[in-house]
């Protein structure tokens, strides 16, 4: 929570004794010093679970990427091959304009209704 001080000259509350902005983002915003509506939320340049200081333990995260584009019946085009190069294939041989554009993270896990039961104690 930020601190403040009354501004002699203007009269108003200033917030004094910042944290460091490359570590923590502001949010929120205080009318006055009693409204107490601005925090900080610390800032991790990278992803958490790369963060040791977060998490301590190996990443739990499953990752899937994700695709945009054809793999299958794209046409070669009538001049593919003219400027060097030619088609882009991909593992079987197709003609494919696909590339990866993200990647999904998730921590999925199966299981069977009667074991859910148990679990639930139902």
């Amino acid at each position: 929570m930020p601190e403040y001080e009354l501004d002699k000259i203007l009269d108003v509350d200033k917030e004094v004794n910042h944290p460091p902005d490359a570590l923590f983002m502001g949010l929120g915003w205080d009318e006055d010093s009693t409204t107490q509506r601005k925090h900080y939320r610390r800032f991790y340049p990278e992803e958490l679970e790369t963060c040791e200081e977060v998490m301590p333990i190996p990443s739990p995260f499953s990752k899937y990427d994700l695709k945009k584009g054809q793999s299958r019946g794209l046409s070669a085009g009538f001049f593919s091959g003219l400027f060097g190069g030619g088609p882009k294939t991909d593992a079987s041989g197709s003609v494919t304009n696909e590339k990866v554009v993200g990647v999904f993270k998730a921590v999925i896990e199966v299981e069977g209704r009667e074991e859910k039961k148990i679990l639930l104690g139902k």
